[in-house]
């Protein structure tokens, strides 16, 4: 009766956030945050045996926010700008919103109002964010190049998906190293990540997706595709190039090729010297580390052959 209770009390604040709650409404908003990570953490004390109804409040949770306008941030103005520009032809890259509107140029649908929603600041700008973020922006631009709020839908559509695949990937990465199961609901019922990604349509839950699946095909030894998949986490999002040193960790244990599944679930093995005492890493996985660095570089690269230019170099470092 409890989890009902508290259940049906997230989903009217949740509705709150989506649809009432003004974005200079400070106060309100931190009052939700701090009633909200209330319910969270009774729903996480009480309904941690029930898998089931925890991932469904999860993905319900989510849904609340499938038709609302994003209002506590104005990106996603930029992303479906970006989107459509790709879709008529033009390299987002190399051109400015706001040089258009000065010109009293239109090159998309609604252009007016896409910049009047991301402000004369995003505007003014070169886009910077990496190509199979692009690519989400292009398949919103696909499935609702008239409608702003046709491509808020088909946005949020493919976020909620990735982070049903988190859910996915992470609770069997938690079996793997032998930890509870309900840990993956830290993540996927917390009111900052619903309310910040999924409601604000920051696509760091598609970076996600992409990162913790490669993570997923290295515990399952494949660890080429794990290089893929996490070149498409960094080409969603570049923070995952932040990571690439830990990975030191997992390729130099010895125990990589091992049989042993047990010795697979240590990131780093260690080798007591009985000369000195010291605890030293083993580096027969050097080669592969360099091959899996490869990879994901030049794989991250080739994402960004098709806006290649001289112009998109200069901007993107810009």
């Amino acid at each position: 009766t409890g989890l009902v209770i508290v259940s049906f009390l997230t989903i009217f604040l949740y509705f709150y956030v989506a649809f009432i709650l003004e974005r200079t409404q400070f106060i309100h908003l931190l009052f939700l945050y701090v009633l909200l990570f209330v319910t969270w953490f009774y729903l996480l004390k009480k309904g941690k045996e029930n898998i089931k109804l925890l991932t469904r409040l999860s993905i319900l949770f989510r849904l609340i926010f499938l038709f609302s306008i994003p209002n506590l941030s104005q990106d996603f103005y930029r992303f479906i700008w970006d989107g459509r520009m790709l879709f008529e032809g033009f390299n987002p890259y190399i051109y400015l919103p706001e040089n258009f509107i000065n010109q009293q140029e239109f090159p998309i649908n609604q252009a007016a109002d896409l910049y009047a929603g991301m402000g004369a600041l995003n505007g003014s700008h070169f886009t910077n964010y990496p190509p199979l973020n692009q690519l989400s922006f292009y398949i919103a631009a696909l499935f609702a190049g008239n409608s702003i709020l046709g491509s808020v839908l088909v946005l949020r559509i493919q976020i909620i998906l990735a982070d049903i695949g988190i859910m996915y990937f992470g609770k069997r990465i938690l079996e793997k190293l032998q930890l509870p199961i309900h840990h993956i609901f830290f993540y996927a019922l917390n009111p900052f990540i619903i309310i910040e990604l999924t409601g604000n349509l920051h696509f760091e839950p598609v970076m996600l997706f992409f990162l913790i699946w490669s993570i997923y095909l290295l515990f399952k030894n494949k660890w080429i595709w794990a290089a893929v998949t996490l070149a498409c986490s960094i080409s969603v999002k570049l923070i995952p190039l932040l990571f690439l040193p830990l990975f030191y960790q997992w390729f130099t244990k010895s125990s990589l090729d091992s049989t042993n599944n047990d010795e697979k679930l240590s990131f780093l093995h260690k080798q007591e010297s009985k000369q000195n005492k010291k605890w030293i890493p083993a580096y027969a996985g050097m080669t592969k580390l360099v091959l899996f660095y490869a990879i994901v570089i030049l794989t991250s690269l080739l994402f960004f052959t098709p806006f290649y230019s001289s112009e998109l170099i200069d901007n993107y470092f810009n």
